[in-house]
């Protein structure tokens, strides 16, 4: 069982990512798995 729930998939796992983002004016921090931080990554790519 993993350390650690992702925020976005809500999964447990050993491997966590903080990613940053901006809704509106305001600064959010979320930790998501490595599933969801390479689907994140991507979306970054465009």
């Amino acid at each position: 069982m993993g350390n650690y729930k992702c925020c976005h998939c809500e999964h447990e796992t050993d491997s966590i990512h903080l990613i940053t983002y901006f809704q509106g004016k305001q600064e959010r921090e979320e930790l998501v798995c490595d599933t969801c931080y390479a689907e994140w990554l991507e979306g970054l790519k465009g």
